[in-house]
């Protein structure tokens, strides 16, 4: 306790300085925080999407792996019918629109009659009809929000070919919110293409998805087969990629933030020199120094990445609310392993800068240090 209290009276002792230096470390925990909160709220809602979606196999071409919204329409009409009946729908993703959510469209179609809910259990008609016809669309809750659709509506997909929006989803809080779903022939047209993204499989009752998945591959050449499961391990490599991706950025503040730790202790020890030579002269240890110091280090070090761990929450919680008015998806997380990683790091900052201080500091000539002025 004692020791504790000597450390809180030195840093309140230089106030501006103290505060600087806790600015620093909130600033660095903070936007590490937000940035791997991205990878949190990612990873929560695609997992939570995909085991919503009904199809269990999805066969796309090989090379190819995890998600098809971007991919290029590989499949030929040939390899579907090579796939036989256990081939459920072949779908076609294609976008339209910028980067602002209000003006961009992601199209998915199906094939004439298919009823969306196949592949996205649970959804139902809010207004018009469940399932496209030939020259309609069907489109989410939240897309026909930020975008004004309604039944009657008319959507280009090519300046000659217009949908007119014949049914309006309810709101499920996943994917299918921000999706149109359209006849797979007008996207095959607007692409001049007959090929598809991706093939979605449905299991018999009994059936194992590895085990099918493999027969699929075997039987036809030039497809790969991709269950749930390896879907999601895909998702988890990529988004531990972009974690590190993004903790690499974040390091540059936190390298900021651990020298401004590093500044301040060294700064502090400097000016009191003549100080620890009168408390080694009464007899204190060259240990007592030696963590007197360090514990300044680490209690900026933690205060500052307590606050930061807030503001950076604050920051993602106010990120979702822009999130789920748009998509409907809260895309920024701050989960408990986080915060433990925040912490964790900032105690590890506080740790690194004030190795050095405290060793010079335990190290100073008790005569050396009583002969300052």
């Amino acid at each position: 306790m004692e020791l504790f209290l000597l450390v809180l009276r030195n840093l309140l002792a230089r106030p501006v300085r103290s505060l600087l230096t806790l600015l620093g470390v909130l600033v660095a925990t903070a936007s590490m925080v937000l940035f791997l909160s991205f990878g949190e709220g990612l990873r929560r809602a695609l997992f939570q999407e995909l085991s919503r979606v009904g199809p269990a196999i999805q066969v796309v071409p090989e090379g190819a792996e995890g998600f098809v919204f971007g991919a290029l329409p590989e499949i030929p009409p040939e390899t579907l019918k090579a796939l036989g009946v256990r081939a459920v729908v072949p779908t076609l993703f294609l976008t339209r629109g910028g980067f602002d959510p209000s003006t961009s469209f992601l199209f998915q179609g199906l094939p004439e009659g298919t009823p969306p809910d196949l592949l996205y259990p649970g959804l139902k008609a809010k207004e018009g009809r469940l399932t496209p016809s030939e020259k309609g669309a069907v489109v989410g809750a939240k897309v026909a929000e930020r975008s004004g659709l309604a039944l009657g509506s008319v959507l280009r997909l090519t300046p000659r070919l217009e949908l007119r929006v014949e049914g309006v989803l309810e709101a499920t809080g996943g994917l299918a919110d921000n999706l149109i779903f359209v006849p797979l022939r007008a996207i095959q047209e607007a692409l001049g293409t007959e090929n598809v993204t991706a093939v979605l499989v449905a299991l018999s009752p009994g059936q194992k998805a590895e085990a099918v998945a493999r027969a699929l591959e075997e039987a036809v050449p030039g497809v790969k087969a991709q269950t749930t499961s390896e879907v999601m391990r895909f998702a988890e490599r990529a988004l531990r990629i972009s974690d590190l991706v993004r903790f690499g950025i974040s390091l540059v503040a936190l390298v900021v933030g651990g020298l401004l730790v590093a500044n301040t202790v060294t700064m502090s020890v400097y000016e009191r020199v003549r100080e620890f030579g009168v408390m080694r002269a009464l007899g204190a240890r060259r240990g007592f120094i030696f963590r007197l110091v360090l514990l300044e280090a680490l209690l900026i070090a933690l205060l500052g990445g307590a606050l930061g761990l807030g503001l950076g929450a604050l920051g993602a919680f106010a990120i979702n609310l822009y999130t789920l008015d748009q998509v409907g998806l809260a895309l920024s997380a701050v989960t408990g392993r986080l915060a433990l990683f925040a912490l964790g790091v900032a105690l590890g900052l506080g740790l690194t800068a004030g190795l050095l201080p405290a060793y010079h500091a335990s190290r100073i000539p008790v005569v050396e240090a009583l002969g300052r002025v």
